[in-house]
């Protein structure tokens, strides 16, 4: 029992170092390889792109989505809008958008899909897909600005064939909050550290970002579209493509200004179906990885395993050190332990704000919430992933649907 409870607590306590030590290295050999890669630049023959964007009850941030399409710098795309049954003034907003920039005279071209019914977001991308002919597909959000380079960037991953979908980097634009703050570093920090060095070390990542998502449109007719069933279909599409052996690949330089829960209970609600998606799509593909021969797709099996694992023997660990604590009426930190996370925390940053080159925009004040910034990840990690476990083996029922995230302010 004593060497059981030994290994338990060397799991709980140097996971996160070991993972932290894996995210730096794999983002540096990032850097490395983009240093040797010879882009055959896809970008270069300028191929017919379409902007789908799927709306619903979007009348607040919808304006500032639009007009960031009209800023991109690609010379052959279009755009085409669904609305999957609004309930707000979504379709008539943009409907006079649409108006104006006819008054206007702009030269792209601007299709809009009103449903007659509510789909769900899935189904509401597929129906727009049966009227979208182009080579590439950029799936984003109606609360999200698209950098003006996004597509020349995405673009350029495609220097082979079966590379089948190239997602880019979320930058938080709502910083009124210390949570909002925190993830403004957790998505420079960590969330590109982790997609970089799984594109390195595991030759793609593990999920694509729904907000900004090039797809090879043949690639989405292989595997049939989005799953209307999925709860994360951004995720799901991902392990997908995958299964049909195409490419799933990250680029940093692709942009895309995102607004971000800005109070706990929203941040919670947003991880957590973050996690319970991840966990269904786990078990979807299990037996496949298992009998596949890629040593890339069980590597990210594993990775995506061992932290859900890792959840369950940091509770263990922790109720093990307060019992002793309350027992022997002794309180003490490991201080070497301490010291090497946030060593290790502050190199990511550094080497995150080396790599970032101020794309982000982080200031002084978005740095104010460097003293919890690891703390505030890992007990996200631990929380939302005993939770969403709890969900799929009690009561989830799987089941894509529409909701209203909190979108900050």
């Amino acid at each position: 029992m004593k060497s059981i409870s030994n290994v338990i607590q060397f799991y709980a306590t140097y996971y996160p170092i070991i993972m932290t030590v894996v995210w730096i290295t794999g983002a540096w050999l990032f850097d490395v390889r983009s240093k040797f890669m010879i882009s055959k630049s896809v970008a270069i023959r300028a191929p017919k792109v379409t902007i789908l964007l799927s709306m619903y009850n979007e009348e607040h941030t919808i304006v500032e989505t639009l007009n960031s399409f009209l800023k991109v710098n690609h010379s052959n795309y279009d755009v085409v809008l669904v609305d999957d049954k609004s309930e707000d003034n979504t379709i008539s907003i943009v409907q006079d958008w649409m108006d104006n920039e006819k008054n206007k005279q702009s030269r792209t071209n601007i299709k809009l899909i009103k449903l007659t019914r509510n789909l769900g977001k899935a189904q509401a991308l597929n129906q727009a897909m049966q009227q979208i002919n182009s080579e590439f597909v950029l799936v984003t959000d109606a609360d999200s600005i698209l950098a003006p380079n996004a597509i020349l960037e995405l673009l350029s991953r495609f220097d082979n064939e079966r590379v089948g979908a190239v997602t880019g980097k979320p930058v938080v634009r709502n910083r009124t909050t210390l949570l909002g703050r925190l993830q403004t570093l957790e998505y420079m920090g960590v969330i590109d550290h982790i997609k970089r060095a799984q594109d390195t070390l595991y030759g793609g990542i593990m999920t694509v970002a729904g907000v900004i998502v090039l797809y090879r449109r043949n690639a989405l007719l292989e595997v049939n579209g989005f799953d209307p069933l999925a709860i994360t279909e951004d995720i799901d599409i991902t392990w997908r493509l995958r299964r049909k052996q195409w490419l799933v690949q990250y680029t940093p330089h692709a942009l895309v200004y995102i607004l971000v829960p800005e109070t706990l209970k929203g941040y919670l609600r947003q991880r957590t179906r973050w996690s319970t998606g991840g966990l269904e799509v786990l078990f979807k593909n299990l037996k496949w990885v298992l009998h596949s021969k890629s040593l890339n797709q069980k590597m990210l099996l594993i990775d995506m395993c061992l932290s859900h694992i890792w959840a369950w023997l940091a509770v263990i660990t922790m109720v093990q050190y307060i019992a002793v604590a309350i027992t022997a009426r002794t309180f003490s930190l490991p201080g070497v332990i301490l010291l090497i996370y946030i060593v290790l925390f502050t190199a990511m940053l550094l080497q995150g704000l080396t790599q970032d080159k101020q794309k982000s925009k982080i200031n002084w004040y978005d740095m104010l919430g460097l003293p919890v910034y690891s703390t505030f990840y890992w007990v996200t990690a631990l929380v939302t992933a005993l939770i969403s476990q709890i969900i799929v083996g009690m009561f989830h029922k799987q089941k894509g649907s529409w909701t209203s995230p909190d979108r900050g302010r």
